[in-house]
Formats: C-alpha cells, structure tokens, sequence
C-alpha cells in the first residue's frame, strides 16, 4: 500500500521527550490508533548522521486491530517511514552540495 494512495486520517501528536540533539518522541494525542508513541534517534559517526525510528503503535478494536495491525498498518508504516527517509536524504544531499558551492 502506498503512503500516497490511502484514505485520509488525521492524527495529531504532541512530542513528550525531547534531548536535542540526540533523539525526541511524539506520541498521538488524538487519532486513529489506540496507541501510538514513535521514538526518533540520530546518531552521529564519522561525519554522518543516522536516523533511527523505534513506533509501538496499536489498533483499537482487540483481535481485529491486531489483525489489522499485521496484515496492513505494519507494512504500511516501514513503507511510510522507507519513502520519508528517502525525502530526508535527498534534501540532505541537496543541502551538502549547497554548502560546496
């Protein structure tokens, strides 16, 4: 399932931690999971900047989220997460080639 073919949700988060520049978390505060609590790292070595994402998420509605869950929001979100970090990095590279300028 592609992120850019899916019914309208929306979702607000609020960040709950934060220790710039190390890693913050948000979490939902309104929408359509029962759970929701996505955890953002970035680890610097050797001149690059890893970024990490850690979500524990969980549907409403017992068994049926939870099936739901496995057969179409897990792969739903690593696609989700794989094409943003694909729009991260090629702004990064963008911006690098800016600054040799």
């Amino acid at each position: 399932m592609s992120p850019l073919v899916t019914p309208a949700l929306t979702m607000t988060n609020e960040i709950t931690s934060m220790e710039s520049p190390t890693h913050f978390v948000d979490q939902q505060v309104r929408g359509p999971f029962g759970r929701f609590h996505h955890e953002h790292r970035f680890v610097s070595s050797e001149g690059f900047t890893e970024m990490i994402d850690a979500i524990e998420f969980c549907s409403p509605f017992g068994v049926l989220g939870r099936v739901v869950d496995r057969i179409v929001i897990e792969r739903y979100l690593t696609n989700l997460i794989r094409v943003r970090n694909q729009h991260f990095k090629a702004a990064a590279e963008l911006l690098t080639a800016s600054d040799r300028c």
